[in-house]
């Protein structure tokens, strides 16, 4: 099987969503804001080193993801608006 990446970054990729994933159960788990909001900032973090990863490789990915990101934006803006009237 084929894989986009070479064997190091996919493993680096891997260890970034997995502990993306660890800090989200966390975050669901915390029991105060300040522990919700550091949680939260970690996967974000981790989101941001796997985006980097991959924009090495191909240029342009995080624009794409963004632009992508707006689209959902904009889909779920319009889905709100329908279900108002």
């Amino acid at each position: 099987m084929n894989t986009l990446f070479d064997k190091e970054t996919l493993e680096a990729l891997r260890q970034l969503c997995d502990e993306t994933g660890e800090a989200m159960q966390l975050a669901r788990k915390s029991p105060d804001l300040d522990d919700f909001s550091a949680c939260l900032a970690v996967a974000l973090l981790k989101i941001g080193l796997a985006t980097g990863f991959v924009e090495q490789r191909y240029p342009g990915f995080a624009k794409e993801i963004e632009a992508k990101r707006q689209r959902v934006i904009t889909a779920l803006t319009e889905e709100q608006k329908q279900q108002k009237h």
